[in-house]
C-alpha cells in the first residue's frame, strides 16, 4: 500500500511530532555513535524537547522549517537559511526523518523542498554537515545530489548533565550547486 507524503511549513502546532521525529532519528541514527546511557536517557528527550518548545517560530525569516508527513503525520523536518560562515550560500542546518517512515519517500520529498526554498531565496549553492561515520545518512546526501567537499572538522558533541562535552565526533561538509 503505497504512503501519502506531503511536505509544508512546519508551525507550532508539530512541536511535539517534530521533537519525537528528532529523537527517535538520534536514537536509532546515531546508536553505537554517541554512548547508548546518553541517548536512553530522559535528559536526552528533554534536552530535544526543550530546543523545539522554545523555538520563535517569528524570529527567524531568514530561515525555514519543513514538516514531511507521511499519511498525513507529521514525521520529519528539514531546517534551512542562509550559511552560518557563507551567508552568500545556503544551508540545511538539520534534517531529520522518524525511523519509522525511513524508506517511505519523505526524506527525499523534504531535502527538495529545503533545497527549492534556497533556491527561491536566491542561493546557487548550498551546504550541510553530515557525521563522517553515519553512512545511512551519506549514501541518502550522495543519492539526492550533495558531494562530500573533504573538508573535516571535530565537533564537540552533546554535553553530559555536568556539561562536558560526550566526545567529540567527526563531521564532514557537503556541499551542492542548486
Amino acid at each position: 500500500m503505497a504512503c501519502m507524503i506531503a511536505v509544508r511549513t512546519a508551525t507550532e502546532d508539530d512541536v511535539d511530532a517534530l521533537a519525537t521525529a528528532h529523537i527517535d532519528a538520534w536514537r536509532v541514527g546515531y546508536r553505537g555513535l554517541f554512548p547508548d546511557e546518553y541517548l536512553d536517557s530522559g535528559a536526552f528527550a528533554a534536552e530535544r524537547r526543550s530546543i523545539w518548545e522554545l523555538r520563535e517560530w517569528s524570529a527567524h525569516p531568514d530561515q525555514a522549517v519543513f514538516a514531511g508527513l507521511v499519511d498525513e503525520r507529521v514525521v520529519g523536518f528539514a531546517l534551512v537559511g542562509p550559511d552560518r560562515d557563507e551567508p552568500t550560500q545556503g544551508e540545511v542546518y538539520a534534517f531529520y526523518v522518524h525511523p519509522d517512515a525511513w524508506g517511505t519517500g519523505v526524506a527525499r520529498s523534504l531535502i527538495e523542498a529545503g533545497e527549492q526554498w534556497l533556491r527561491d531565496q536566491g542561493f546557487t549553492n548550498a551546504s550541510l554537515w553530515v557525521l563522517r561515520d553515519n553512512p545511512r545518512a551519506r549514501r541518502f546526501y550522495e543519492k539526492s545530489g550533495w558531494s562530500c567537499t573533504g573538508i573535516e572538522t571535530s565537533w564537540d558533541g552533546p554535553t553530559n548533565a555536568s556539561g562536558e562535552p560526550l566526545a567529540p565526533i567527526a563531521e564532514l561538509k557537503y556541499a551542492r550547486p542548486l
